[in-house]
């Protein structure tokens, strides 16, 4: 076998609009190099379910095109060495990392391995490690000069062996079809049906408004750029309004890459003085949908249930552990992502630092939503309630845990007690 190069799949799960694999495909014979790194499998088996079917996707993409997926079981900084020594690799291939353990798990591997790690920039529709570090998201967006066409998945791919084998998760719930085909699929449908109306629709508590494209982004089976570039020739306030939401995905990643301790602290550090609730009562009833507050125990029990929850009854199911319960946030969005399918670790703590009032929204913290009327705004026939918590006739609330106008109020006067401080 001649001396090969390697293409590293991390969180990009894809042939298509990938520059390392095509930079790598330029200099010679590749193979393409999944690791199962335990770093990340130690989560739900929802999670691990949904990243192996698409491991398993990717590797029956490779073999339609003549090519091979390794798939290595272990640490990163072991098994990517391992891999090039038995390939006689002359160089490795990936993607750029953005997250604090992706940069460190690419500092220890380029340390161990014998050849040159080359990383190029992913795809995002604007580079999360711009050089000026910005705390709101309408500056960050105005770097936001247009997108590129995607670039096409290679035609062939040079014959290689194939090495390790994809375990078997059992999910427990319902999950999307895996792979790139399928989530072009997905994305051709919504770019025909749903765009055009997703600015009016979008806030659907029942997610329908939306394009549930997020579990294949999450993964970088799809690419922002493969959804920002049709959408776009297409036009009209649809798809002006859907890339502004993509621009959130990378707002995410451009806080996390300069604010690395936002997963401990908030953005605003005043805030981490707040008297944080440890009544674990109160955070289970919150969790498993239990609460007497129809909207909440209808999103937490949908989001058991499917993996899946709409951006609106996210917003309000972290706003109420948060601002209404005063739960530790911390342990409530690490909870929250466990059980989400496209639970990305940038994306989730950008949208519970945004609910929960930590720094990240540009209002100030005093915006604190109404749960009921939420409801009636956002499912006004009530179909979406009537699915997931059926005790409830209404979005009244029934026995809550907590007054929800004395807790408001609690809320907003130890805000503005720690602000003033």
């Amino acid at each position: 076998m001649p001396p090969m190069f390697l293409v590293w799949h991390r969180a990009d799960l894809r042939l298509g609009d990938h520059p390392a694999l095509l930079k790598a495909l330029r200099q010679g014979p590749l193979v393409g190099l999944v690791v199962l790194d335990p770093n990340n499998l130690r989560t739900t088996p929802r999670r691990r379910a949904w990243f192996l079917e698409n491991v398993r996707a990717l590797r029956e993409a490779y073999r339609k095109r003549g090519g091979a997926l390794w798939v290595l079981e272990g640490l990163p900084w072991e098994k990517v060495p391992e891999a090039a020594r038995a390939l006689r690799a002359r160089g490795v291939y990936a993607l750029k990392a953005y997250t604090p353990y992706g940069r460190h798990r690419d500092e220890r591997v380029q340390e161990a391995l014998p050849v040159p790690l080359h990383l190029l920039p992913a795809p995002h529709l604007i580079p999360p490690d711009l050089p000026r570090a910005y705390r709101v998201y309408t500056p960050f967006s105005r770097n936001f000069q247009g997108v590129d066409p995607p670039l096409p998945p290679p035609e062939s791919l040079p014959p290689a062996p194939e090495e390790g084998e994809i375990p078997r998760e059992e999910a427990g719930i319902p999950l999307p079809p895996p792979g790139e085909e399928a989530a072009l699929e997905r994305l051709r449908r919504f770019l025909q049906e749903g765009l055009g109306p997703y600015a009016a629709r979008r806030d659907r508590l029942d997610g329908q408004g939306g394009s549930r494209l997020s579990p294949y982004f999450t993964l970088g089976v799809l690419s922002p750029r493969q959804a920002a570039w049709p959408a776009l020739q297409a036009g009209g306030e649809g798809a002006r309004k859907w890339v502004a939401e993509l621009l959130w995905r990378d707002f995410s990643y451009h806080l996390l890459y300069h604010f690395p301790w936002l997963r401990e602290k908030p953005l605003d550090p005043r805030l981490e003085a707040l008297p944080w609730n440890e009544d674990e009562e109160l955070f289970q009833a919150w969790l498993l949908g239990k609460t007497g507050v129809p909207l909440v125990d209808a999103a937490m029990r949908e989001l058991w249930a499917t993996g899946f929850l709409s951006n609106r009854a996210r917003m309000c199911v972290a706003q109420f552990a948060v601002k209404y319960l005063l739960l530790p946030w911390r342990k409530a969005e690490a909870h929250f992502k466990e059980l989400l399918l496209d639970g990305d670790t940038p994306q989730n703590l950008q949208g519970w630092q945004w609910a929960g009032g930590l720094g990240v929204d540009a209002a100030p913290y005093f915006r604190v939503f109404n749960l009921v009327e939420q409801g009636k705004r956002h499912d006004p026939q009530g179909e979406w309630l009537a699915r997931w918590a059926p005790e409830y006739p209404s979005y009244t609330p029934l026995n809550p845990v907590v007054d929800l106008e004395r807790a408001r109020r609690r809320y907003l006067a130890l805000v503005q007690g720690l602000l003033r401080g």
